[in-house]
């Protein structure tokens, strides 16, 4: 072959090889490449070709690869392997010293179909693929473990078992929550009732190094005055007329080594205030009629949906106790606020409400909108306590917003169901009709509704003929008055 046509083979070889390593995502990385005619002649190798089989660019270029494997240059020769099977290759071959190098033999065809090149892409030798390898076990199983710790962390913090949200602002709030577990700071949690600020503080618990002892509740709203102090300090025996004649431990030591957990923090009156001020700075108390020092050690959260600081300015709540208490402060926001929890959290509760009550109900669409849009003032207390009622009292397997109480459509501010096409008068209408429909399937009578609607008996028959005629399900709901 002259070197005319040498040349152009290989600037035709050339141009395919571009085909085959591209500039794209699918580039086949090799560290020396060499191109041979259909004939097993090299028309030109990699620079880097000495490096791998121990001979010179100028040596290989213009020889036959059966001359090379001859002379054990490469063994065997993947060239020669493609020109006889006429497909691609992949195997290693041995260099002169022994060394095994990783190379892929690609067959280049014409638009006949003809063999027109063959190229093959050497790799780096086995030995350093097989570092490399064990090198990426070795990271693999490295952060497969981190992978694992991380997974549980995230299952302990992240994904708490006894809540569900994806809102932003309680993702914010429980990453705060989790930082704050980690230390033994006091927490101060406030919100609106019905927040879930008790759960919050039970998740803290158990997320911190108080888990393995006890989680100790009081709410001190319930609580009269004159036995708040016997029941966060204990009292000993023959404290007062009607005492356990041999004492009794208070809710702090019973929390000792755990988690003791003040809610309706705000209504704790000034006497008990300073007493638990005491316990905070000094670790210890003293029983109701004692004289001994008692050491305790517990972690210590409270919470309330009070603005404490303004109580601080009337003078109803110490101002030393409040910066004592609010060292680390989680605000959780309402129910109206996480509009992307609302349906999340109903269904959670759908589901625990139908193995409860043994039901197979669903949400209709118009009720999930009716979720989505109200207010909520009640916050999740109120959703959770809906759910259950709705799963109770529907007769359907279908939860519709025709079926909601009466006392949720008062407060609503918007219409539950209706199409976009109504007017306005039709609209009313149709709000009105299930009100009191409503409240026929509550209370039975045209007597109970007119009282239920505060409208009069006559009004209350005139709607029913208006919305509902002759209609007998809903006359046979109306009993005798």
């Amino acid at each position: 072959m002259g070197d005319a046509e040498n040349q152009t083979s290989f600037n035709e070889s050339e141009m395919l090889l571009m085909g085959i390593l591209g500039n794209d995502n699918n580039v086949v990385m090799a560290d020396a490449v060499m191109i041979c005619n259909s004939s097993g002649t090299v028309l030109s190798v990699h620079d880097t070709y000495e490096h791998f089989f121990g001979v010179s660019k100028a040596y290989v270029v213009g020889k036959s690869v059966y001359e090379l494997e001859e002379e054990g240059i490469f063994t065997p020769s993947v060239t020669r392997m493609v020109i006889e099977k006429q497909q691609r290759i992949v195997t290693t071959q041995r260099n002169k010293t022994g060394t095994l190098i990783l190379t892929t033999g690609i067959p280049i065809f014409d638009d006949q179909n003809t063999l027109r090149y063959v190229v093959c892409l050497n790799a780096m030798d086995v030995l350093q693929l097989e570092n490399i390898k064990k090198k990426y076990n070795e990271l693999k199983f490295v952060l497969d473990q981190k992978n694992e710790e991380v997974a549980a962390l995230r299952q302990r913090y992240l994904q708490p078992t006894n809540m569900q949200f994806r809102s932003p602002n309680m993702v914010s709030m429980w990453e705060c929550a989790m930082q704050f577990a980690a230390t033994r700071a006091n927490i101060l949690i406030t919100g609106e009732t019905g927040v879930g600020k008790s759960l919050i503080a039970k998740e803290i618990h158990f997320a911190s190094r108080c888990a393995s002892g006890p989680f100790v509740e009081i709410n001190c709203a319930t609580l009269h005055e004159s036995l708040i102090e016997s029941e966060l300090f204990g009292y000993e025996r023959g404290a007062f007329t009607g005492a356990n004649i041999t004492g009794k431990l208070g809710k702090i030591e019973l929390a000792d080594k755990g988690t003791l957990f003040l809610d309706e923090i705000g209504e704790l009156p000034l006497s008990a205030q300073a007493k638990l001020l005491d316990v905070i700075q000094n670790k210890t108390l003293e029983r109701v009629s004692g004289n001994k020092k008692i050491p305790v050690d517990f972690r210590l959260i409270t919470a309330t949906n009070r603005d404490l600081m303004e109580a601080v300015e009337k003078g109803t709540f110490r101002k030393d106790l409040y910066y004592r208490l609010n060292v680390a402060h989680l605000q959780i926001p309402p129910l109206r606020e996480r509009k992307a929890d609302i349906v999340i959290l109903a269904d959670l509760f759908l589901k625990r409400f139908n193995t409860e009550y043994e039901k197979h109900a669903t949400y209709s669409p118009q009720f999930i909108d009716f979720l989505e849009q109200y207010s909520w003032p009640g916050n999740v207390r109120e959703l959770e306590n809906l759910i259950e009622r709705m799963v109770i009292t529907t007769t359907t397997n279908t939860i519709d917003v025709e079926y909601l109480p009466i006392d949720v459509v008062k407060q609503m501010d918007i219409i539950p169901y209706h199409t976009r096409k109504a007017s306005l008068p039709e609209m009313m209408d149709e709000y009105e009709k299930r009100i009191i429909l409503n409240s026929i399937r509550r209370y039975r009578t045209t007597v109970a509704v007119a009282r239920d609607l505060g409208i009069s008996q006559g009004t209350v028959s005139r709607k029913i003929s208006k919305y509902f005629g002759d209609d007998p399900a809903v006359l046979q709901s109306i009993t005798d008055d």
